[in-house]
């Protein structure tokens, strides 16, 4: 199955990622029930795999990696379905036991122990990968870890099921050897280690496909953030909306020198769709500011009594980009959160003033704050290391939110969205667009226009990545573009969300691309 351009339009409006154990759970609640019966589900699982192999690989031998779980299971079953439809099928079996053989449905197979993995790479041309599955935490076994290396080794296509073998399905780990595939059917859900790097660039392109699992009874913790779930929280305009309707904005930042950081976020402002932006900044920055956004309403900071008209004035505030760091920046910004009423994004040089003394922020949770820290930041914030950051992000933005009331948005491949209640949203399109300056503060702006809008901060975050990744996956260069593009392309994205259907691939729950990391090369 190729992704075409338009990948982004297919995802079902509620996209969970669950980790190894929820996933567990989902499975074993599913057919303990008796509502799904677990050889319904593998048959499920296996065809559709085999649905997506002939369809990228419509010639050549295949050759099935069959481990002795229910992904070994799984890959019988599409190396049988594609063996009835003519393909030429081999097998290899490479756990300690060969998978239940009701699954061969009386057809037979040439079963090769795993001594014979490199002669039987020769003569086929697609691997389809169930060696290892879920439950795996730490790296693969001597046997198993032989075969991965051989097969990576190889000049073949390889199909991962559920997920390459050897990665940890939770924090998208590679302990040990791991697969490398082009293409990977995952089942039910995306589990959240398959978004994560270097899980993620393992995978080759990701197609999440339905087969059959009822609803979640107990959701997972994790959700993904698409373009459908954008399209959901934006609805549309009436034709005679008001610019009162469509919210007030004040941005504060801009000190002298600094003032791109803030036109960025402001122009992003008003091409996502707010009514009126106030820009408070340094009078310095007057000319720049008013020729760059002649629509945005430029309010001096040193005019201590404009400034808080213009918070009390605001139905959301953003404050942070191009702020500075100096004492005088500092006391402006005890001032303003002093004042606030609103719901707020607190960002960049604000996030750094604050640095470490969460208190001030905590009395103002219940105004709807969001925090949106790039990981040096988020290190500042809780006084710890950007590597130990970096480590678990989902944990750290968890914590964040957990000490603050606030909801805190973590900056990443992928990004991560944390409410104070432990629940996670994760974004999904990853590119290295996103590395050109300015790229956050375009973000700030966007999300400050949802805010502005009505949408609370965990939904703002939400829809201001979808379509700020949207823009720069769909609309810009991956290279050479920059941050002043987006904009524009925001304007661009929103409109084509009309476009989303998630019943464009019938059975199919989300798509993604490939993506690489920095080993990759």
């Amino acid at each position: 199955m190729f992704l075409p351009s338009d990948w982004w339009k297919v995802a079902a409006p509620e996209v969970w990622l669950p980790t190894a154990s929820e996933m567990a759970s989902l499975d074993f609640a599913a057919t303990s029930s008796g509502v799904m019966p677990e050889r319904v589900l593998i048959e499920n699982a296996g065809r559709a795999v085999a649905h997506a192999l002939y369809e990228r690989y419509p010639n050549g031998r295949v050759l099935v990696l069959a481990g002795s779980g229910h992904n070994g299971a799984d890959a019988l079953v599409a190396g049988r379905t594609l063996h009835m439809w003519g393909r030429e099928v081999e097998v290899v079996q490479c756990g300690s036991q060969f998978p239940d053989p009701n699954v061969h449905a009386g057809w037979e197979f040439n079963v090769l122990g795993p001594d014979l993995i490199a002669e039987a790479l020769t003569r086929n041309d697609v691997v389809i990968d169930g060696i290892l599955g879920t439950g795996l935490e730490t790296a693969p076994r001597e046997v198993q870890a032989a075969i991965i290396e051989r097969v990576n080794e190889a000049q073949v296509s390889v199909v991962a099921v559920d997920g390459p073998s050897g990665i940890d399905f939770t924090t998208g780990r590679t302990p040990g050897s791991v697969i490398h595939a082009e293409l990977t059917i995952t089942f039910g859900w995306p589990k959240l280690g398959l978004l994560r790097f270097p899980a993620r660039s393992c995978c080759g392109n990701i197609i999440c496909v339905e087969i059959g699992f009822p609803p979640p009874t107990l959701l997972p913790r994790a959700r993904a953030i698409t373009a459908s779930w954008a399209k959901e929280l934006l609805g549309s305009r009436a034709d005679n909306v008001h610019k009162g309707d469509a919210g007030y904005l004040t941005l504060i930042g801009g000190q002298s020198g600094m003032a791109g950081a803030l036109i960025l976020a402001a122009e992003a402002a008003i091409r996502a769709g707010v009514g009126i932006v106030r820009v408070v900044c340094d009078g310095a920055n007057r000319e720049i500011v008013q020729s760059t956004v002649p629509d945005a309403v430029f309010v001096d900071w040193g005019d201590l009594t404009a400034v808080r008209e213009a918070v009390a004035w605001a139905d959301a505030i953003a404050v942070g980009p191009g702020f500075g760091c100096d004492s005088d920046q500092a006391e402006l910004l005890n001032d303003v959160l002093a004042v606030l009423s609103s719901p707020t994004v607190v960002d960049a040089d604000a996030l750094n003033l604050i640095e470490g003394d969460l208190s001030s922020l905590a009395p103002l949770s219940d105004k709807g704050m969001l925090l949106t820290p790039h990981p040096g930041e988020m290190g500042r914030l809780l006084g710890m290391s950007t590597t130990l950051v970096q480590e678990d992000p989902p944990a750290i933005a968890r914590e964040l939110a957990r000490r603050t009331g606030a909801t805190a948005l973590l900056k990443g491949a992928p990004t991560w969205v944390a409410e104070p209640n432990g629940d996670l949203r994760v974004t999904s399109i990853v590119s290295p667009a996103f590395a050109s300056a300015g790229m956050g503060d375009v973000l700030t702006g966007t999300c400050g226009a949802y805010l502005a809008t009505g949408l609370s901060p965990v939904d703002a975050a939400t829809a201001a990545l979808a379509i700020t990744a949207l823009a720069v996956s769909t609309k810009l260069d991956p290279v050479g573009s920059s941050s002043r593009d987006i904009p524009a392309a925001v304007v661009e994205a929103r409109a084509s969300l009309l476009e989303v259907s998630p019943g464009a691939w019938p059975g199919v729950v989300m798509a993604l691309p490939a993506a690489r990391d920095g080993s990759a090369v």
